[in-house]
């Protein structure tokens, strides 16, 4: 049992020492790293943890040893405050961490001749104190707490991410706490491309989010074909820069039926601030064959094929488009919304 007990007891003290030896030479040991393992250490090296602060609306669990009747479970009122017992004043609790606010309910305890020396814990249940705002085009939009230090990735994450019909941006507009962190006016906006964050090409787009932020995930972007085409419907802009063309888009409806006017085609592109609809005359037929060249059509845009012999003006043709792509006349065709 006696040797048991020896061995048991030096062989952790051995490798003890053995472990405080290599500490030891490493710390007197300076060895350069090559500039490119020191530019990969500087990219993936993780900021401080900054404590959470307390705020307003927060529940705490306060435990004081020995005495729990000066602890309980407590929310922080509107103004910040929470009151302990024993102690004839409110204690302000707002903008602390635990550990500052264990610090001043002690001093408080003492002051008050309750307590010699206490020992007190606190622990937050709830966060309420630090929220973002969620919506658009995502499954859970929501106001959601910040119990940590959350990025925009980390936020839509906590949002269910964006929906699968969704846009390729997410507008962040800046709160009094972003604002007070970075030097930029309340109301600040920056638009972050979802698409360029998510493949790693602008990871310095995944900004921090603050308390009192709100993200706006932008609905997706769509061109319609209607009219004389095998599958009419809405097709998704997986890239809205890149646009796609009206053969493309021809393509993706599956074709013409038979009875189309290919040479008499049209674009009805939506109104905007600057300009009112309009309506562009196009023939598909010459830009299939490449006798004219193709044209990019814009988000929104719809992509009319009338039926031969049916001659009408441009405008009431594209009020026919418009009232197919609403609802208002389907005119026996399915609708459907796809994904380019």
């Amino acid at each position: 049992m006696c040797l048991t007990f020896k061995t048991s007891w030096r062989v952790p003290r051995l490798r003890r020492g053995i472990r405080l030896s290599l500490l030891g030479v490493l710390g007197m040991t300076s060895i350069p790293l090559p500039s490119h393992a020191q530019n990969a250490a500087a990219s993936t090296a993780i900021p401080a943890v900054e404590e959470y602060k307390i705020g307003p609306a927060d529940v705490l669990s306060i435990t004081v040893a020995d005495a729990p009747e000066f602890g309980g479970k407590l929310r922080v009122s509107d103004t910040g405050v929470i009151q302990i017992n024993g102690l004839s004043e409110p204690l302000l609790a707002e903008g602390l961490s635990p550990i500052e606010l264990s610090l001043s309910i002690r001093q408080g305890l003492i002051n008050a001749k309750q307590l010699r020396n206490p020992k007190v814990i606190v622990f937050i249940d709830e966060y309420h104190g630090r929220t973002i705002t969620v919506l658009g085009s995502v499954s859970k939009p929501s106001v959601y707490s910040l119990a940590k230090r959350t990025n925009v990735l980390e936020a839509l994450s906590i949002a269910g991410g964006p929906l699968p019909n969704s846009g390729n941006t997410v507008t962040v507009v800046r709160g009094a706490a972003s604002a007070e962190a970075t030097g930029t006016p309340i109301g600040t906006v920056q638009i972050i491309d979802i698409a360029r964050l998510t493949r790693g090409e602008d990871l310095s787009a995944n900004i921090e989010v603050r308390n009192g932020d709100v993200l706006n995930v932008s609905p997706a972007q769509v061109v319609y074909v209607v009219g004389a085409v095998t599958k009419p419907g809405g097709f998704v802009l997986s890239n809205p820069t890149e646009g796609i063309s009206v053969v493309q888009a021809v393509a993706l409806a599956e074709g013409f039926k038979p009875m189309a006017s290919t040479h008499q085609g049209l674009i009805i592109r939506q109104s905007t601030a600057a300009q009112g609809r309009s309506e562009i005359p196009v023939d598909v037929e010459a830009l299939m064959k490449g006798k004219e060249a193709d044209l990019i059509l814009a988000p929104n845009d719809i992509l009319y094929i009338p039926e031969s012999g049916k001659k009408k003006a441009l405008k009431a043709m594209g009020e026919i488009a418009v009232a197919t792509i609403t609802g208002v006349a389907i005119y026996g065709i399915g609708y459907r919304i796809g994904t380019y």
